[in-house]
């Protein structure tokens, strides 16, 4: 495995490996000279010589060139100690190029053969003519570098809300995913001036403890919910993550306290182990219930077979009676008749329709639903011994017999066709 140093450009930043090339008494915090693809740079040392395995490498290793001497300081000093210049100089560029840029930093490399620009702009920019201007003006390599908020923040630094000097500048070597949501989840007020930090962006501390928050909100009982204190039963008002605490308005007098899970959890297992102590001595009323219920369902196989018997007795509605008594008769109907009833028919059928048949069709819906309800009332009444006298026995299958059956056939399929018009003309 190859033997590595961890290098740091800036105070905060990305740590990158280099071959440390014989020396390996290099310490921590130690300035060197790095070869890099822009040429030799001043970094800092923020790990010791150590192997590393090979999937931790990317790109190709290069060396360390030699540790930092004073006058190094020294020429770099001079190099950037007329910035503001730089800048005047190159904004007048900028100005008389007409480009919506705005300078933030100007840099010479260590060795003085490059010169970078940093600015910020909304949209990308065509600074190819000002690069050539540039290029002109200060007879050196010119870099043009678009940045972002947070990298004009980490470039100039500052102090933060909290009075300390920015994290980004300090110590971040990535800027921190953060969410709205992670301001919800910590219960922050959602006011832009609270959680934003100088850049105009979210702050990147919201990301610090997100996830303690969450795993002691998974503990605590959520705002809502009922639970049993020492003092009653409550609901939870207000979760304090900080202090792990919750406050509970109590149910009997609304009084709010402030209680620990602890507290809540020995109090629920109290309550729990006497609700079981009361069950098993029977004193409880889910005991009690269930007895009662043991009773009632040997009551109620009895009971069930009565009810079906008077249910057909508790209708009065003479309605529904006469609509029974009409679905009694076409039930009738539909089964084949039986020799004391086909025979009136077959006489009858043997003659030509009077005209009393002919009136008949004529009556009101009223009158045949009566004797419809009447007929069934009758045909209820009737004994069974009575309708057994009335049957007669078969005779035998004879020619006219098998017409007259035919004819009795037609006749009852219009009587059925005259009663269903009957049924629609009084609905």
């Amino acid at each position: 495995m190859p033997v590595v140093v961890g290098i740091r450009f800036k105070d905060s930043g990305k740590t990158y490996f280099f071959d440390p090339n014989n020396y390996d008494t290099l310490e921590t915090g130690e300035h060197v000279i790095v070869e890099t693809i822009r040429g030799p740079e001043i970094a800092k040392v923020v790990h010791t010589a150590r192997e590393v395995s090979d999937d931790e490498i990317i790109g190709e290793l290069k060396p360390v060139m030699r540790r930092v001497e004073t006058s190094d300081f020294e020429r770099l000093q001079t190099l950037n100690e007329n910035q503001e210049d730089l800048i005047e100089r190159c904004s007048e560029k900028i100005r008389d190029h007409d480009l919506p840029m705005r300078l933030v930093k100007a840099e010479y490399s260590f060795d003085g053969s490059r010169l970078t620009f940093y600015f910020t702009a909304e949209k990308r920019v065509d600074f190819r003519m000002l690069v050539r201007d540039l290029a002109r003006t200060f007879r050196t390599r010119i870099e043009l570098r678009q940045i972002g908020p947070r990298d004009e923040a980490k470039l100039l630094g500052g102090i933060g809300p909290c009075g300390r000097l920015l994290c980004c500048a300090t110590f971040l070597p990535d800027y921190a995913r953060v969410s709205i949501k992670m301001a919800k989840d910590q219960d922050l007020p959602l006011n832009p001036s609270k959680i934003s930090g100088v850049c105009g962006r979210l702050l990147c501390c919201l990301s610090y403890e997100h996830d303690q928050y969450l795993q002691i909100k998974e503990e605590l009982p959520s705002k809502g919910t009922w639970v049993q204190t020492p003092d009653g039963p409550g609901e939870v008002v207000a979760v304090n993550v900080v202090k792990e605490t919750i406050t509970v308005a109590l149910g009997d007098n609304g009084v709010r306290e402030e209680y620990t899970p602890e507290q809540v959890q020995e109090s629920i297992d109290r309550v729990g182990s006497e609700a079981r102590r009361r069950n098993v001595a029977g004193i409880t009323p889910f005991a009690n219930r269930e007895r009662k219920e043991v009773y009632t369902s040997q009551d109620d196989e009895g009971t069930h077979a009565n009810e079906r018997h008077s249910r057909r007795d508790e209708i009065d509605n003479p309605n529904i009676l006469d609509a029974l008594a009409l679905l009694e008769e076409d039930v009738s109907e539909w089964t084949s008749p039986t020799v004391s009833d086909t025979q009136p028919q077959i006489k009858a059928s043997s003659h030509e329709q009077t005209p009393h048949e002919h009136t008949n069709t004529g009556t009101t819906g009223a009158q045949n639903t009566q004797r419809s309800s009447s007929r069934h009332r009758n045909r209820r009444n009737k004994s069974p011994q009575a309708q057994s006298t009335t049957t007669q026995p078969s005779t035998p299958s004879t020619p006219q017999n098998e017409t007259s059956s035919q004819t009795f056939e037609a006749e009852q399929s219009q009587s059925r066709s005259s009663r269903r018009r009957r049924r629609r003309r009084d609905t």
